[in-house]
């Protein structure tokens, strides 16, 4: 109950620009959980996919290679059952077009929210030089009405004001680093997908050349 009450009397001392900073901080926090949570369940190794729907390729077994995608349904995974779904092609190309339209499709959640932190990380260290720049005004208007600049009464108001500018640093530090983990994590994950999906076309070609043939 006591760290609540400091909490609050943190915040009360910061002025009205710590309201939005809290607010940016929980939408941060928020974010946070929300992609950690969803990047777990997209996890997919693949290598071991290809070369699980390879062998059901090579044993003419096309059911057991799209319930193969199905087993732990992913991005990834969903990408490639679409290339499969889509064989036979009429050419490679068709192949190639139908798996990139797989990739925009089941990509484009894994950018969900992410331009909220960029967004955060920018503007919240304006926020808290704001909330510094009210703070110090109010001082020097407490200093105007004492009529006392003693170092003492100035060195406090300033203390007080400057709590806004290193909230707002803190809240853009962790926004700036998660953004760029998630980022970073986004496009591991979408050249992992290129390549299966490139793998993919060039079996499933190989494959229709030697029915065909």
């Amino acid at each position: 109950m006591q760290l609540l009450n400091n909490f609050i009397a943190f915040l009360i001392r910061g002025g009205p620009a710590m309201l939005a900073l809290l607010v940016c901080s929980v939408l941060v926090v928020a974010i946070i959980f929300e992609r950690v949570v969803f990047l777990s369940r997209q996890r997919a190794d693949a290598e071991a996919l290809v070369d699980a729907i390879k062998k059901h390729l090579n044993a003419g077994d096309l059911s057991g290679a799209i319930a193969e995608c199905d087993r732990k349904p992913t991005a990834l995974s969903q990408i490639l059952k679409a290339g499969l779904e889509r064989e036979p092609a009429e050419t490679k190309t068709d192949l190639n077009d139908t798996l990139a339209v797989a990739v925009r499709k089941y990509l484009r959640p894994f950018e969900q929210n992410l331009a909220v932190i960029g967004t955060i990380a920018v503007i919240a260290p304006f926020i808290g030089l704001f909330g510094t720049v009210l703070g110090i005004i109010r001082a020097f208007d407490d200093i105007a009405l004492r009529g006392n600049s003693s170092p003492a009464i100035v060195a406090a108001g300033v203390s007080e004001a400057l709590i806004t500018t290193a909230a707002g640093l803190f809240v853009a530090v962790t926004a700036v680093i998660f953004f760029n983990y998630f980022k970073n994590q986004n496009r591991v994950y979408r050249e992992d997908a290129i390549w299966a999906a490139e793998e993919l076309a060039d079996l499933l070609s190989r494959r229709q050349r030697v029915v065909s043939g």
